[in-house]
């Protein structure tokens, strides 16, 4: 039988990926750029 270790946990974690934020802001600006789309169309449709 092979002998399994533990996984050493590890207390000190590094900081938060650099690419984030970069991608939370796409994101957020793709969500409202498709809002601003929908409430363009809207606006169009009602006069």
């Amino acid at each position: 039988m092979a002998k399994y270790k533990a996984k050493s946990k590890k207390v000190e974690q590094g900081p938060p990926r650099p690419g984030a934020i970069p991608c939370a802001i796409v994101i957020v600006g793709a969500i409202v750029l498709v809002s601003l789309l929908f409430y363009a169309v809207l606006s169009s449709s009602v006069k």
